[in-house]
């Protein structure tokens, strides 16, 4: 029986030893630096703790309190008495049964389904360019998983081209399937639209870029949202769009102004796409005025609809702990030559457009994703536009503060929840814009560049680094973004070079913005709770029966001495 006992005592003291050696591990991992994920990854959504964590906490308590018993057992020098050692090997029995249990079954604190991380890829202004398909052939053809996100001025297949203002948007859409869905060999691949100037479907006679309608690329026969917005017909990577309700001519809303949380199961991050100043629809009677702009500050109680819609999914995504990226055609702050923050005229004194980039840069909102001037550019973290409010569609009326710049972007790393980097990727396919370096603005800027090859201004260079004119040898691109629980990176990739500096490198771009810590991750410093509590428990207990038995033999050794003579 002896021997027995002093073999239970060494598998509890191994049971005891192995789970705080694992419990140290993972409480290590968890609260390491960087944005590498190791050991269990908890999504964001997810609130409920481990059952197969309590579990270990479960044995390492039974096998803590028994190895406490186990000790007293046996500090006497007798086996112990048989009853009791019946008792403690039932016990043992359930504590070893729970721990092949815990081997068996699959722990919940590990699960990566869906993947820990995701990759997009998108660009803006991406049809024709000068009557031809090549520089859009040669930027679709790096697309790849897990979806794409147009950012407006789609085909350029109307009267951009001679042709009649609609009607032709199904010639995009096999366009699109034979160049990338094909391609990929997933004819449901997600090809998410947001609505350019270009496919407004604005009647205005005014209106001379007329190259389709939104709805009529989001049509059945076209892509439309049904071919991936269900896990049965996107799979994994399937989009749950959510539309704002506020679009009188469609049901969803999709193409227009709505959000997903990817990836959809469990997401990390939310994109939300709409349309800035602009006026979409087909019928003047029932059109839509997108901009986003208080009631109290523009008097329009149209825009202020969009404007609450906007700050509360904006709002609820922030308090969630996801990525918050805004995806829309118009940008306000821009480096080009050509644009400027358009705003569908102003309202009561004010540009909405400006009013919507200030609320986005100010409230928590990572990145934005924009189109429409055509030139690559990426700004420095911003956390405000500066005092001066431009009129709509001003060039100039941007006025620089260094006040709004909370990481130059010189190192290429930001630093989460500091402010919002945007992105103008404009040269999918298109190639006419130039930098104008004589702007306040093109300061917000870490780096820019213009896609055009025979250069007009002067200086006579593409680009913009780091607060200097700079000619690389630059061309068309597309923008590639990761995302995980920690961390976002984004890679600018060229598709071709149309402007060539011998001697000169080609431009390149990339940054990541990092969560200084990882989220809903235990807290680092100490082992469970429960762990801790049944160590010291069995602690006490070894102290407790150890200075009762001390004192027992005490009392028997002088009783004997008494009675001996």
């Amino acid at each position: 029986m002896l021997i027995a006992m002093t073999k239970t005592r060494a598998i509890l003291l191994g049971i005891v030893v192995v789970v705080t050696a694992v419990s140290i591990a993972t409480m290590s991992a968890a609260s390491s630096d960087g944005v590498s994920i190791r050991g269990p990854v908890t999504f964001q959504s997810q609130q409920s703790p481990s059952s197969g964590i309590l579990l270990v906490e479960t044995v390492f308590s039974l096998a803590s309190i028994l190895l406490a018993i186990d000790t007293f057992t046996n500090l006497g020098k007798g086996p112990a008495p048989r009853p009791r050692a019946r008792t403690i090997g039932l016990i043992l029995i359930a504590s070893l049964a729970l721990g092949m249990i815990e081997g068996v079954a699959p722990s919940r604190g590990v699960s990566v389904t869906p993947p820990v991380s995701f990759t997009f890829f998108f660009g803006g202004d991406t049809g024709y360019y000068s009557d031809s398909t090549l520089e859009s052939i040669q930027s679709h053809q790096l697309i790849q998983p897990d979806f794409f996100l147009n950012l407006g001025d789609i085909s350029y297949n109307g009267t951009s081209r001679g042709n009649s203002p609609t009607g032709n948007e199904a010639d995009w859409c096999n366009f699109i399937k034979a160049n990338l869905q094909n391609r990929l060999g997933n004819p449901n691949f997600p090809y998410v639209l947001v609505t350019g100037n270009h496919e407004d479907g604005n009647p205005n006679p005014n209106n001379v870029f007329r190259d389709g309608y939104i709805d009529a690329f989001i049509g059945s026969g076209c892509l439309p949202l049904s071919a991936f917005n269900s896990q049965s017909t996107g799979g994994n990577d399937y989009i749950s769009f959510i539309g704002s309700g506020l679009c009188s001519e469609s049901a969803t809303c999709y193409g227009k102004e709505g959000y997903f949380d990817f990836p959809a199961p469990n997401p990390i991050a939310r994109i939300i796409t709409i349309t800035v100043g602009d006026q979409v629809g087909n019928n003047t009677s029932t059109s839509v005025n997108y901009n986003y702009c208080p009631q109290s500050v523009c008097g329009d109680p149209e825009m202020d609809a969009h404007w609450t819609w906007l700050t509360s999914v904006i709002s609820s995504a922030k308090n969630s702990g996801l990525w918050i990226i805004v995806a829309f055609h118009k940008p306000c702050l821009t480096p080009g030559i050509s644009t400027g923050c358009e705003g569908n005229a102003d309202y009561n004194g004010h540009n909405p457009n400006y009013q919507l980039e200030t609320y986005l840069m100010s409230h928590g909102v990572d990145v934005l994703l924009t189109g429409h001037s055509h030139i690559h550019a990426r700004s420095k973290q911003l956390n405000c536009l500066g005092p001066t409010e431009p009129p709509s569609d001003s060039k100039v009326g941007i006025t620089y503060s260094q006040s709004c710049v909370a990481n130059d972007g010189s190192s290429n790393v930001y630093n989460r929840g500091a402010g919002t980097v945007q992105i103008i990727e404009g040269v999918f396919s298109q190639r006419d814009e130039q930098l104008n370096f004589n702007r306040s603005d093109i300061n917000y800027f870490a780096k820019a560049m213009s896609a055009r090859g025979p250069l007009t201004i002067t200086p006579n260079d593409c680009c913009w680094e780091n607060g200097s004119p700079m000619n690389l040898t630059s061309g068309n691109g597309l923008g590639m973004m990761k995302v995980t629980a920690t961390q976002i990176s984004y890679n600018f990739l060229p598709s071709n070079y149309s402007h060539k500096v011998a001697g000169a490198s080609a431009f390149a771009d990339s940054f990541t913005i990092e969560s200084p810590n990882p989220p809903n991750t235990p807290p680092s410093g100490g082992l469970s709770p429960l762990i801790l509590a049944s160590s010291i428990a069995a602690t006490i207990v070894i102290a407790a029966v150890v200075s009762v038995m001390i004192l027992r033999r005490r009392k028997t050794s002088r009783g004997i001495n008494l009675a001996t003579p």
